[in-house]
């Protein structure tokens, strides 16, 4: 995302865009804005054929990087990855930069991508595959991707970028934990051959456009292209899928894992880690968003920019309020044993989850099971029990709540995320197991995404099993 106020700048009058097509041959009269956000974006024509023109502010991006990107676009082109081609200026250059008042902008010029957009409502099932499949053909190619000129950005930069940001808000204190969170799980993901490669950053259904006669996709806008683990480009790309957490969206998602898989290996680790991956898409996106804003003269934007002010510092709140706080798993002790008999689930859910906390404090002392508070930031949020089946060693999460005042705050999800840990690192089991009642859909639906599978059910209860 561009700052708001060379936003502003750029687009007065298209004076910019006006001088930069010069470079290139057109048609007068035919140049039109189409969007500004991480770039300003105008389609023209040229001998009835339609081109777009993109270019963006010194402050927003580099000759530099630019170039990196058009390198690793034409190695795609090379090697038969379908995407678009980037077009000389009148001087023979990939690209050209416009001196200003304003400072400096580079531009490209780029022809249009063959295929048409499809929506995700409208897509087949096979072209759902054909989606996976082109997103791991791209990342074949980038495993074997040498390039010549200064390399793209990493993860590494991006937290660093991240990081200066935040500083220069000090008041985005649940961000900057966020941050250390996310460095620290990061640094301890394998990375290299097979898991890590230059990635596309931003492959959802407006960059790709679908060729009927091959079956695949060609894809544009490798603007954002950093090295990451390739499942962070799963992840973005299966964005809008995986919000609207539907049956439907969930058989879209598999059918796109399937049509990778059969390019590519991806191991069920990293699909257990797409959430995860999330928060750093989240956080990297929160961090450009605030930079976007910084410095902003609304004595003189126009009423579009104030709209979009406002619309993206909504953003912001949305992203600022889903950030997850760091859950703890704590011993109960007799400092805090009579706070856990005090936390309660929703009178709707206690048909759901009808035994009371100081019922499982009771069991656990004479039945051998292990009970665990759940602190987000050294506040009491939740309680779990587990205890091991001396059969067959796996271990069964008894049970798992979150008290009614924390809900809905992203706590269910990480403070299971964070029992499964614990259980794996400490007790090297095979596999943990968990029930719940048959119509509690909100354990079904979290379960689930953790990778549980159903094992059996009766009329009461649903046992579900996760191999570790």
């Amino acid at each position: 995302m561009m700052t708001l106020m060379n936003m502003v700048r750029g687009t007065e009058n298209d004076l910019p865009a006006k001088e930069m097509i010069k470079y290139w041959n057109h048609e007068p009269g035919t140049l039109k804005l189409v969007r500004a956000s991480s770039n300003f974006i105008y389609m023209f024509q040229w001998n009835n054929k339609h081109y777009y023109l993109r270019f963006t502010h010194e402050e927003d991006n580099t000759a530099e990087n630019i170039q990196a990107e058009l390198d690793f676009m034409m190695y795609l082109l090379e090697q038969g990855y379908e995407t678009v081609e980037p077009v000389r200026s009148k001087q023979g250059k990939w690209i050209e930069t416009l001196s200003t008042g304003n400072g400096k902008y580079h531009g490209v010029v780029f022809e249009q991508a063959q295929g048409e957009y499809v929506p995700l409502e409208e897509m087949s099932e096979l072209q759902f595959q054909h989606w996976g499949q082109t997103l791991a053909r791209l990342h074949n190619l980038s495993e074997t991707y040498a390039p010549s000129t200064p390399a793209r950005k990493s993860w590494v930069d991006s937290l660093q970028f991240i990081l200066s940001v935040l500083r220069r808000h000090p008041e985005e204190h649940k961000a900057l934990k966020e941050y250390e969170r996310i460095e620290a799980w990061l640094s301890e993901l394998s990375f290299g051959v097979g898991h890590t490669g230059l990635i596309h950053f931003d492959f959802e259904t407006d960059n790709i456009f679908y060729m009927k006669e091959t079956s695949r996709y060609s894809a544009i806008d490798f603007d954002d292209s950093m090295y990451h683990w390739f499942a962070m480009d799963i992840t973005s790309a299966l964005r809008d899928l995986s919000k609207q957490n539907d049956d439907e969206s969930k058989k879209n998602i598999d059918l796109f894992i399937n049509g990778y898989r059969s390019i590519k290996r991806l191991d069920d680790e990293y699909i257990k880690l797409l959430p995860e991956f999330q928060r750093f898409s989240d956080l990297y996106g929160f961090a450009r968003l605030l930079r976007s804003l910084e410095n902003l003269d609304v004595s003189i934007c126009p009423e579009w920019a104030l709209q979009l002010k406002a619309k993206l510092e909504a953003i912001c709140d949305r992203i600022r309020n889903g950030f997850h706080p760091h859950i703890a798993l704590k011993t109960i002790t007799e400092n805090n044993w009579y706070a856990c008999t005090q936390l309660e689930v929703s009178n709707e859910q206690k048909t759901v989850f009808p035994v009371p906390v100081v019922y499982w404090l009771a069991e656990s002392a004479y039945c051998g099971m292990t009970p665990l508070a759940l602190y987000a930031d050294e506040e009491l949020v939740g309680f779990s029990v587990y205890a091991v089946d001396p059969e067959d060693g796996s271990y069964w999460i008894m049970a798992f709540m979150i008290d009614q005042k924390y809900q809905n705050r992203g706590f269910g999800r990480t403070g299971m995320d964070a029992l499964i840990r614990t259980i794996k690192a400490e007790y090297h089991c095979d596999k943990i197991v968990i029930g719940h009642r048959i119509e509690n859909e909100r354990a079904s639906n979290l379960y689930t995404s953790l990778g549980f599978v159903e094992m059996s059910r009766d009329e009461v209860e649903v046992i579900r099993e996760l191999i570790v």
